[in-house]
């Protein structure tokens, strides 16, 4: 078994291991707040807890990530994770948890994980040849799938049954396996960024190497912009689909689910060398303007006035391709930021990427939330697919030269490869 075939292997296992565990607590700790409580704010508390810590530190973890013995913070943020969950469970079994104590909890689990995330994300290159990444890329899209999909089946059918304590037990167990998992990885040698800067200063550089090259930062700021408007689909499907269309809350589940049906087969579907990306820029392109286009897909219905049969079949379809393409977006756009970045900036261009993303949520949901008030949803969709297809012809049109590139180097390395041999 080659290196990158073990590390593939106890990559995804872990992967599962970790992701597992911490949606299983998020999962619990929501609908707990939610069915004791019964505050809508008080949940919202929670899922701020969880997101606010990853849009400050994500770039931080990346100094730290580019700085540091990645396989050490991996390892050890894997191992921090599960003595913080059997400290929880510890305490659950003395004391009765109320928000305050899940605030708590999944504050610190955030913080933790934000470490943990950036370091893994950019430690892909180092754990994979070039050939073997767009294939790693593809099945740890496919086991965030199957975790999104299988967690809270099995938290909703366990959460009546088991006491808080369980759950948090069972966290902490798997995130101790995914850092045993995590010892078992090889990674190559690569050059560590300068220890003589402060971690500000590490920060600070990063930023500037991402600005500086032109593709990279383009590709940053157009998902930064993609996620904005993922949340206003977020925000707007159920309203389109529960409220106007008049689907059952039981039909509107099965839509939802059929979104990440879509991922887990587009993921598995670009492992296979049939969907083996050759130009990845271009792949992006092509993909944006379909996804852009496709975006106005919930408001199809209510343009032509579906009914609620007709309406379900048309959004499944929706549900699907959307999943697709999101999946063919995002893996060249990863693929081309591990190839093109320099392995000692790779924590900390992944760090500002996620901080980027991930920092524009809150924005959107407050947004799209305040504006469907006042303006109709197909209105909506309208302008957002508008949106989303300018900024992506334009940020396509910026880098239309390194398209060009691209693909010629491509070209011209197809047509040397007999000539090698």
């Amino acid at each position: 078994m080659t290196t990158s075939t073990s590390n593939l292997h106890v990559l995804l296992l872990g992967k599962f291991m970790s992701l597992f565990a911490s949606s299983l607590f998020t999962f619990v700790a929501g609908l707990t707040v939610l069915t004791t409580s019964g505050s809508g704010l008080q949940f919202a508390l929670v899922l701020l807890a969880g997101t606010l810590p990853r849009v400050l530190l994500s770039p931080f973890a990346g100094a730290y990530a580019d700085k540091l013995n990645r396989k050490r913070v991996i390892i050890t943020m894997e191992s921090v994770n599960g003595l913080l969950f059997f400290l929880a469970g510890a305490a659950s079994l003395i004391w009765t948890f109320g928000v305050p104590a899940f605030l708590i909890i999944t504050c610190l689990l955030s913080i933790v994980s934000t470490f943990l995330s950036v370091t893994l994300t950019s430690s892909i290159p180092l754990l994979f040849d070039e050939d073997g990444l767009q294939r790693a890329n593809s099945l740890i899209q496919s086991i965030i799938s199957v975790s999104s999909i299988g967690t809270p089946l099995l938290a909703g059918a366990l959460f009546k049954l088991l006491p808080i304590s369980a759950f948090l037990f069972s966290s902490s167990l798997l995130f101790l396996i995914a850092a045993l998992f995590a010892s078992r990885l090889t990674f190559q040698a690569y050059e560590h960024a300068s220890t003589d800067q402060s971690t500000w200063d590490d920060v600070r550089s990063g930023f500037r190497y991402l600005k500086r090259q032109r593709v990279l930062w383009t590709l940053t700021i157009l998902a930064a912009f993609l996620n904005f408007f993922f949340v206003a689909s977020e925000v707007l499907f159920p309203i389109a689909a529960l409220q106007q269309i008049g689907v059952s809350p039981l039909q509107f589940g099965f839509l939802e689910s059929m979104f990440a049906v879509g991922f887990l087969v587009a993921s598995l579907a670009h492992a296979l060398p049939f969907f083996k990306i050759k130009y990845r820029l271009a792949t992006v392109r092509t993909s944006l303007i379909v996804m852009s286009c496709l975006f106005i897909g919930p408001a199809v219905p209510l343009y032509f006035d579906f009914s609620v049969t007709p309406a379900i079949v048309f959004l499944t379809g929706f549900a699907l391709l959307s999943g697709f393409f999101i999946i063919r977006v995002n893996i060249p756009i990863q693929l081309f930021l591990q190839t093109n970045t320099e392995p000692s900036y790779l924590g900390r261009v992944m760090g500002v990427l996620e901080s980027l993303a991930m920092g524009i949520t809150p924005l959107g949901f407050v947004s799209f939330g305040l504006l469907s008030e006042w303006m109709s949803v197909t209105s909506l969709y309208t302008i957002c697919m508008v949106c989303l297809l300018s900024i992506t012809l334009f940020a396509m049109h910026r880098i239309r030269h390194d398209i060009a590139v691209e693909k010629a180097t491509v070209l011209a390395e197809v047509e040397s490869a007999p000539t090698r041999q």
